[in-house]
C-alpha cells in the first residue's frame, strides 16, 4: 500500500484496509491447511469432513436438515453431498422412527476410522501452529482480540454499507 492510499480513498485508512487483509489471509492459510490435508489423505471435500465431524459430534443420526443448518449451507446443496458420501459407504440414510417422510443420517465405521484418523491429526496441527507463533499467554490474547473482531463484524453486518465513501484517482500521465 502506497503513501497515497489515504489520499485516494478519504475515509479509509491504510492500517484497518492491512490488517482486514492479513486477518483475511491468515484465515485462508489455516483453513487450507486442513483441507489440504482432508483432500490428500481421505479424498474428502472441507464440506464432506464437517458432515461426517457434524454427524459423529452429534453422537446420534442427523436430520439432513439439521446438518444443513449447522453446517450453514441449503438443504439441496446437503442431498448432493450426502449422495456423494453414501456412494462412498461413509454415510446411511436411515428411515426416521417417528416420520415417514424423513431420514435420518449416521456415518459408517469406515467414516469413524477416517475421523479418528483425521480429527486428532488436525488438533495437533493447530496446536504446533498456534504454539508456533504465539507463547499461550499470546494465544489467550489473540482470541481477546477476534472476540472483538468477530463482535464488530456482527454490528457492522446489521448495520448498512457506507454508501458515498470517495476515491480520488490520482491524475495518471498521460504516455506518448
Amino acid at each position: 500500500m502506497g503513501d497515497d492510499f489515504e489520499v485516494e480513498y478519504p475515509g479509509a485508512c491504510a492500517l484497518a484496509t492491512e490488517c482486514y487483509a492479513n486477518v483475511w489471509r491468515a484465515a485462508d492459510l489455516l483453513m487450507e491447511l486442513h483441507n489440504q490435508q482432508t483432500r490428500d489423505q481421505y479424498s474428502l471435500s472441507p464440506s464432506a469432513r464437517q458432515v461426517l465431524a457434524v454427524v459423529e459430534g452429534a453422537g446420534t443420526p442427523l436430520e439432513p436438515s439439521v446438518i444443513a443448518e449447522r453446517l450453514l449451507t441449503t438443504t439441496g446443496s446437503m442431498t448432493s453431498l450426502l449422495d456423494t458420501l453414501e456412494r462412498r459407504s461413509l454415510i446411511r440414510r436411515l428411515p426416521h422412527p417417528e416420520d415417514r417422510r424423513k431420514l435420518l443420517v449416521e456415518i459408517t465405521p469406515e467414516a469413524q476410522k477416517i475421523l479418528d484418523e483425521l480429527l486428532p491429526s488436525m488438533h495437533a496441527r493447530e496446536r504446533a501452529v498456534m504454539s508456533d507463533a504465539f507463547t499461550t499467554s499470546e494465544q489467550r490474547q489473540l482470541l481477546r482480540l477476534v472476540a472483538k473482531l468477530q463482535e464488530a463484524a456482527i454490528r457492522a453486518a446489521a448495520t448498512p454499507p457506507i454508501d458515498g465513501a470517495l476515491r480520488l484517482r490520482p491524475e495518471r500521465a498521460a504516455t506518448t
